[in-house]
């Protein structure tokens, strides 16, 4: 996948207010997406990003069926992203998510940059976008399949500029996740 300059101001700005939801409904209209097919389970993974943030949604026979999404306004709807793993169960299966926010002096973010800035060129199982303004203002959803079902990791940066307009390093959130599908029958059950 390669990096997408999105050229949209973005909705998140601050990693203080981002939140997470798990359920049934759908994501939030996106900026760009990706489709990724299981090799061996009847399961696709659609990543998304959305303003600053990102969505992954389950698609089982051309249906959504639950998504995730780590948003500003997911946190009215859901709650802050967890320190440590959160267990989603539903008849898909097991969604697990962790977060974390870590704030990065200049020189550590400018490599948080440059590192995911070659991982968006490294394969279809990234989405990357940037938004206008610092060259760090970066969302990354990195995604494989696994013989249990999927795990992803992403990653929103939020460049901070200090009184004189230069770099002065940002935040950094990661989020971890993991998805237990359902038996083959239970998932297509779900879809209809």
């Amino acid at each position: 996948m390669t990096l997408y300059r999105l050229d949209l101001e973005p909705d998140d700005v601050a990693a203080a207010s981002l939140g997470y939801r798990v359920d049934l409904a759908p994501a939030p209209e996106s900026l760009v997406t990706a489709l990724l097919e299981h090799p061996t389970h009847p399961a696709a993974l659609r990543l998304s990003i959305l303003g600053a943030s990102h969505a992954v949604t389950l698609v089982v026979e051309g249906r959504d069926t639950v998504t995730e999404e780590v948003s500003c306004r997911a946190s009215s709807s859901g709650g802050g992203l967890p320190s440590v793993s959160a267990l989603h169960p539903g008849p898909w299966g097991d969604h697990h998510l962790r977060g974390a926010v870590e704030s990065l002096a200049p020189e550590a973010f400018a490599r948080v940059v440059e590192e995911l800035t070659a991982l968006a060129d490294s394969g279809p199982e990234v989405l990357a976008g940037r938004f206008p303004g610092a060259e760090g203002a970066l969302t990354v959803v990195s995604a494989a399949a696994d013989p249990a079902g999927w795990r992803w990791r992403t990653w929103h940066l939020y460049p901070a500029v200090d009184i004189d307009g230069a770099g002065a390093g940002g935040e950094v959130v990661t989020t971890v996740s993991r998805l237990e599908l359902a038996l083959t029958d239970s998932l297509t059950e779900v879809a209809s």
